[in-house]
């Protein structure tokens, strides 16, 4: 026999069936459902108010700063002028060679220049080392301007000058005040060049008070004070030198010699920046290389020669003497 097709309920019974459903239900569901759906709703409703209220204070900063990179350079700003004027902190003020008198104590008197290759003169002061001539060369053919600053230290407690170089290619290199008592070294020349050439000390630099011509026995004792007396002929010109990527890193510099910061730093340094770097030999370390390697001179020689000293403590002893290794920096720094 054939089965009878399935029909729909009718009604009536459905109607009992969903009503079987909401008895079967615990009450409590119903309360979680309908809670649930509120909390929904609610939410639903808050999510533009939230917008509208985050995207005003966006408004608000936005008008005072529009940008991140903007807001992260006002907080540098501010910070560094706050550092500033902290007692503790080196004060430094630069001014253009014209004006360089106008800084107290400035060792250089450029009264009488009147281009930047006048300035040039005064500052390498003739007679000038051989082995400085071609250092000489390739800075003065090079330089657009000079600069003189004067950096007042607190930790420890100093003054220091320094000349600033600025190239042609905006790169900008620095030089520290000569020593005084490398002013009437001799040279190299020849009585009669001697006798010819103007005095350093009248040409060049500004007397200071109660300061003479210093005798060959002071000049004797002084030397032996440098850890190399080789390298007096350049400090009566530059006691150090080095590049600037900012002007303001030349406070930190002049402080701490042996240091760097982002990429300014002494590729020669200066008198109070020379250090034994061995106890087996007694190596003097007066020059960077790179940051890994140091350029150094053994002073219980007569003519010391550059060793090559690396980080690992490797040595590599060459025949170049240490003023020649400077003039050749010079050169690689200023663009030659």
């Amino acid at each position: 026999h054939a089965r009878p097709p399935c029909r729909p309920a009718p009604p009536a019974f459905r109607r009992r069936r969903m009503a079987s459903l909401d008895a079967d239900v615990p009450w409590w569901v119903l309360l979680v459902v309908l809670a649930a759906l509120a909390a929904l709703l609610a939410l639903t409703g808050a999510i533009p108010a939230l917008g509208r209220a985050a995207s005003g204070r966006r408004k608000k900063t936005d008008d005072v700063i529009p940008d991140s990179p903007r807001r992260g350079q006002q907080l540098v700003e501010d910070l560094r002028d706050a550092l500033e004027t902290e007692p503790w902190c080196p004060k430094m003020e630069i001014k253009d060679w014209q004006q360089a008198g106008e800084l107290p104590g400035c060792p250089w008197n450029f009264d009488s220049c009147h281009t930047v290759p006048d300035v040039l003169e005064r500052i390498w002061r003739s007679p000038l080392c051989p082995e400085l001539q071609t250092a000489f060369d390739a800075l003065s053919n090079r330089v657009k301007n000079v600069q003189v600053a004067r950096v007042q230290a607190t930790m420890p407690t100093a003054t220091h000058f320094t000349i600033v170089y600025s190239l042609h290619t905006g790169a900008e290199l620095f030089g520290g005040s000569p020593l005084e008592h490398a002013v009437g070294l001799d040279l190299g020349q020849d009585e009669d060049v001697r006798a010819r050439s103007p005095s350093p000390r009248r040409g060049g630099l500004r007397r200071r008070r109660g300061s003479g011509s210093p005798t060959s026995q002071e000049e004797a004792s002084e030397a032996t004070d440098i850890l190399l007396p080789c390298l007096l002929p350049f400090y009566r010109i530059h006691d150090g030198f080095g590049v600037l990527l900012s002007t303001r890193h030349l406070p930190l510099l002049l402080s701490s010699p042996t240091e760097g910061i982002n990429g300014s730093c002494y590729y020669v340094y200066p008198a109070r920046g020379l250090e034994p770097v061995t106890l087996r030999r007694p190596l003097i370390r007066f020059a960077r290389v790179d940051r890994t390697c140091s350029a150094c001179a053994d002073r219980s020689l007569e003519q010391p020669v550059v060793v090559y000293l690396e980080r690992n403590g490797e040595q590599t002893e060459d025949d170049e003497e240490p003023l020649a290794f400077i003039a050749d920096t010079v050169s690689n720094v200023a663009g030659q």
